[in-house]
């Protein structure tokens, strides 16, 4: 056995404390006699219990110092003249047992406090962990959600496209009157008497007020349909009507009216 394996064996820390026969002792004395890294090594085992005897250690009351001097420069009458009870100590075998238990005891309080102060990182790891792992799941839904609604817009705008390439829709021009700074266009198809409107500026209508769209029919403004759309949302399917000579858009009341308010007209666009 090298000196390595000799310190790894744990024959060090049987002998310090006191667990090794007289010939691992002797064995001991020997090896570090011999060499310097064995010594080395137990003494620094040695430091590390005393270490952890002195962190586990209570410190004595302040008064008892005091009491100790007191007693020994008071001498009782007699112990001048009487000799001193002899006391016999007891054997290195008597409290060599005793005197690893309490190493054992020292190492295991150490070993409970690192053991606490381990699982308090690694559970403050495990909860910061953890809330990246919340964030990061909710910037992936909140992409997700995003990519859904972008998938959507752009179906919409391409059934947009078709639908304003088709050679039966008509164009119509809507442009502002009463000085409204207004613009919208229908899409006709005359085949299938389909209108779609795209409001491309309109002011926002105060509250309990709602656009209209009329188409003019031989002179009669007819319903088309009432008008809940910002700009930029694309086109709107309005009612169908099979034929007309203009179109316009007035304010109304919320929910629509059954004749246009000509006062409140914003746009007129003819066919």
């Amino acid at each position: 056995m090298n000196v390595q394996e000799y310190i790894e064996s744990g024959s060090i820390e049987s002998c310090v404390l006191g667990l090794a026969d007289q010939a691992e002792q002797q064995e001991l004395e020997r090896m570090c006699a011999a060499y310097p890294e064995v010594r080395a090594a137990r003494d620094a085992f040695e430091a590390s219990l005393e270490a952890s005897a002195m962190a586990g250690a209570v410190a004595p009351p302040p008064a008892l110092r005091e009491s100790i001097f007191e007693k020994i420069t008071q001498p009782e009458s007699g112990s001048l003249t009487q000799p001193a009870p002899v006391v016999e100590l007891p054997t290195p075998e008597a409290y060599s047992g005793a005197g690893w238990k309490k190493y054992l005891v020292a190492a295991s309080v150490v070993l409970l406090a690192g053991s606490a102060a381990l699982n308090i990182y690694l559970y403050n790891r495990y909860q910061q962990s953890d809330s990246l792992y919340k964030d990061l799941l909710a910037q992936q839904q909140q992409l997700a959600e995003n990519n859904s609604s972008m998938q959507t817009r752009l179906t919409d705008l391409e059934t947009d496209l078709s639908r304003i390439k088709n050679p039966n829709i008509q164009p119509i021009k809507m442009t502002a009157v009463n000085n409204t700074n207004s613009l919208t266009t229908v899409y006709w198809d005359k085949n299938s008497a389909e209108v779609y409107l795209l409001v491309n500026q309109l002011p926002k209508p105060e509250p309990g007020k709602q656009y209209q769209l009329w188409a003019i029919v031989n002179g009669k403004p007819v319903d088309a349909g009432v008008i809940d759309v910002e700009p930029g949302d694309g086109l709107v399917k309005m009612k169908n009507i099979p034929s007309a000579e203009a179109f316009a858009i007035t304010l109304e009341n919320a929910g629509g009216s059954q004749s246009p308010t000509l006062t409140a007209m914003y746009v007129l666009g003819k066919v």
